[in-house]
């Protein structure tokens, strides 16, 4: 009843709800959500703010995913602004100049989904290039896209380009929007055009040669071909297990991981997501002992090499007591004193006093 009552009061105010809208309203079982929507809905100027409201409340009623809640995202545009920074937009087969910036925007009239890819690219020559991915898109979606990308020519300025990467359902709708005031043509990137696991064995075989230039298109080769349900989400763990594999290698940052982890938030089980997540946090621990255990064992080599040339051979002692110093600032103090000492037995009182 208060579904009913919420779809007709937006329909009688706003006009016909989009579907995606209908279809989100009619799954909320959260009875108290409802309520506080239906009495804010007064409050709501367009649409778009009631969708903007709707999903911050969903948001806050059933938490936030590891693998797509907004710190990790705003990690992964860090990551691949660093990526792009100095290439041009080839991989979407854009023409630009040079990147120099990379970064998102989020006015109050715009909403940013979480886990899907939503930045503004700057070249240098000023030109900006807003790159959105959609999925499974329809016509609503490109009138919603003509509203954002104005609001973001407000801010920056008329020098901007929309980029749409359409993944998913093969998008058959308008590609652009005329009306007696004006023109939206979006850049439509139809991804379902290209092969994923033909371009996932090029880029194998690319880096069997040791080239890397072509790591970061690995984030979006998910999305690529015309795959659905369990194929598609096949298609994302073969990435996934490709860039794990590599990681193994130390050939890569784990950022490619993660990025690619949020970007298939949607096509892979919740539950295997989770299972690769954590294979690679365990992984990237064990991977950080090493690297410690192998620094301080540097340390202490470090430590007797030095302390050998000032004083001559070491008492057998003194090397195991050395070597049993797990703590590097401790180890890093020792080499100080092994440069300085007059010989082995003013060492052995700084040894004591600063690793009793």
């Amino acid at each position: 009843m208060l579904k009913s009552l919420l779809l007709s009061d937006i329909h009688s105010q706003f006009g016909l709800p989009p579907n995606e809208l209908v279809l989100k309203i009619k799954k909320i079982q959260n009875e108290d959500l409802l309520k506080n929507v239906y009495r804010k809905l007064p409050e709501c100027r367009n649409i778009y703010d009631i969708q903007n409201r709707l999903h911050k409340k969903l948001h806050s009623v059933y938490g936030k995913n590891g693998l797509k809640y907004h710190q990790n995202y705003d990690a992964m545009i860090k990551w691949i602004a660093r990526q792009f920074k100095g290439k041009t937009l080839e991989i979407f087969g854009i023409s630009s100049k040079p990147v120099i910036d990379v970064f998102t925007l989020e006015p109050v009239e715009i909403h940013v989904h979480s886990g899907r890819l939503d930045i503004i690219f700057k070249d240098e020559s000023g030109a900006y290039y807003h790159c959105e991915e959609q999925r499974n898109m329809g016509t609503d979606d490109l009138y919603r896209s003509s509203i954002y990308h104005f609001q973001t020519a407000r801010q920056l300025g008329n020098q901007v380009t929309d980029i749409l990467l359409i993944s998913g359902d093969i998008y058959t709708g308008p590609k652009e929007i005329k009306t007696q005031s004006g023109c939206y043509q979006p850049q439509l990137i139809n991804l379902t055009n290209k092969n994923g696991y033909k371009r996932l064995n090029e880029i194998k075989e690319e880096i069997q040669n040791n080239c890397f230039d072509s790591l970061i298109e690995l984030v979006f080769v998910p999305l690529y071909g015309k795959e659905k349900g369990q194929e598609r989400s096949q298609l994302a763990s073969e990435v996934i297990n490709f860039e794990i594999e590599l990681l193994k290698k130390d050939k890569i940052l784990q950022n490619l991981v993660f990025a690619t982890l949020i970007m298939c938030n949607k096509l892979i089980d919740k539950k295997q997501l989770e299972k690769y997540y954590q294979e690679v946090k365990n992984m990237l621990d064990i991977l950080e002992i090493a690297k410690e255990d192998g620094l301080k064992q540097g340390m202490h080599e470090m430590v007797l090499t030095v302390l050998k040339k000032k004083v001559g051979a070491l008492p057998s002692y003194v090397v195991d007591k050395i070597n049993t110093i797990t703590k590097q600032d401790v180890l890093t103090d020792l080499i100080i004193q092994a440069v300085n000492c007059e010989d082995i037995g003013h060492f052995e009182k700084q040894l004591n006093m600063t690793a009793p």
